[in-house]
């Protein structure tokens, strides 16, 4: 039998008191979670949130460890590989604070299961690799009135937003067309025409040409950077704390976090930037891609995508 003495909560986060009041720190400790999706941003922001003081999380995710994701993810260990990735975290949270509450689902719950722990919880976190499935959470969290964190990483390139209520949808910070289904989204992302409205990844998000090419033609997953992965979880970590604690406005929808590999700043999604442009031109491109023109419009992107290969190509050498 362990008869080691507990530490006292305000012995763990002692170092917190110097920034946050006793109320402060109250709200973070009484703050709930859900975490759906524990891989490379919903395990990070995890974590961190359970160093910071928070003690009451959901976790849900089927997913275990495999050997791709030892490069990002924050508690994928060679002796970690092949257990449940919410199990694990659940685990470290515990090990970071033996009063945490961690409730885990350790399989795939669908929407519907979902929607019923929403009410339990202050904030949600949409996480996973799924990303049409993320969208139908963050619906559900608009329509039950519960604010949601938005984390996004790709390569060298990442957004982060609170998305709040009364806010934007998902659908219009991501520059996402309103598909109704599952279904449909899961279909949209995965079709070449939608898929190449992602180019910037190659000059913004730091991909190779190549990796890209084969991520249209071959399915391959986005290519992720441990410290931008840790970087944009960090920051949504802390937009966490700040929506809980009280103490500071959270940057919040139509503002949003915007990193490069050079650049780290708060943008809004009604400025005017490339990256509002690409928003448009995403969303613009699969209207028309729905209309009589769509035969000519592909034979357009193709010849686009045949010269950008080229000059991409080219740089890199």
């Amino acid at each position: 039998m362990n008869n080691t003495k507990q530490p006292l909560y305000e012995e763990l986060f002692a170092r917190n008191y110097g920034i946050f009041s006793e109320q402060e720190q109250d709200r973070l400790r009484k703050a709930r979670i859900l975490i759906v999706g524990c891989g490379g941003i919903g395990g990070t922001v995890a974590i961190m949130l359970a160093r910071s003081g928070i003690e009451k999380f959901i976790l849900v995710e089927f997913d275990a460890y495999d050997t791709t994701n030892i490069n990002r993810q924050i508690s994928c260990f060679a002796d970690t590989l092949g257990r449940n990735k919410a199990e694990v975290i659940g685990e470290d949270i515990r090990r970071i604070n033996p009063h945490a509450e961690v409730e885990i689902h350790p399989r795939l719950l669908n929407h519907a299961e979902i929607a019923q722990l929403i009410p339990q919880v202050d904030v949600v976190f949409p996480a996973a690799d799924d990303f049409a499935f993320s969208i139908l959470v963050f619906r559900e969290a608009k329509r039950q009135g519960k604010p949601a964190l938005f984390v996004v990483p790709s390569g060298t390139w990442a957004n982060v937003s609170i998305l709040l209520p009364e806010g934007p949808t998902i659908e219009k910070i991501q520059g996402i067309p309103t598909l109704e289904t599952y279904e449909q989204l899961y279909e949209m992302f995965r079709t070449r025409k939608y898929k190449l409205g992602t180019y910037f990844y190659t000059f913004l998000a730091g991909w190779r040409i190549d990796y890209y090419q084969r991520f249209l033609d071959e399915d391959l997953p986005p290519t992720q950077l441990c410290p931008v992965v840790w970087l944009c979880s960090s920051l949504g970590a802390f937009e966490v704390i700040k929506l809980v604690c009280g103490k500071w406005k959270p940057i919040a929808a139509p503002r949003f976090w915007y990193i490069t590999q050079n650049k780290i700043k708060v943008m809004n999604i009604n400025s005017i930037s490339i990256h509002t442009f690409l928003l448009w031109q995403r969303r613009l491109h699969w209207m028309l891609f729905q209309t009589a023109f769509k035969g000519i419009l592909e034979k357009i992107q193709n010849l686009f995508w045949k010269y950008f290969y080229r000059v991409m190509k080219w740089k890199e050498v």
